[in-house]
Parts: C-alpha cells; structure tokens; sequence
C-alpha cells in the first residue's frame, strides 16, 4: 500500500492500514513460500527472487512506517 492508498483508508489511520497490510501479505508470503518449497521444479533461484521480492516490500512499509513516525513527531 502507498502513502496515497493511505489517504483513502478512510477512518483507518495511516499506521493501522500499514498493520493490515503487514498481516495480509505475511499470510500470503507464508502460502507462496509453501507452495515453492513444495513444488520440485522451481529452482533455487526462483525462491531467491521471491524472498528478494517479499524482503523489499517488507522495506516499503518500514520506510512508511518511519515516515508516519517522523510526521507524528513533527506536530
């Protein structure tokens, strides 16, 4: 979620949508890491993108985060 899909939570505020949307995409990254590490024909580096892929949206958020963070302090 961007900081502009946050404007339009509605009356969720900007660091419940970032909980939400950590534990909507931690339940769908464990379904998908099952599913490669279950399926015999993807190969190592396929499931070494994926969690690259899972690592940068993690880090997405954490700059999200730090910027609701440094708007609160600023008030």
């Amino acid at each position: 979620m961007t900081m502009a899909g946050l404007k339009n939570a509605g009356n969720m505020s900007a660091t419940a949508a970032l909980q939400e949307e950590i534990l909507t995409r931690t339940k769908l990254h464990t379904e998908m890491v099952r599913r490669l590490i279950n399926d015999p024909t993807v190969q190592p580096v396929e499931l070494a993108g994926f969690l690259e892929d899972v690592a940068n949206a993690y880090l997405s958020i954490s700059e999200e985060l730090s910027q609701i963070a440094k708007a609160a302090e600023g008030r």
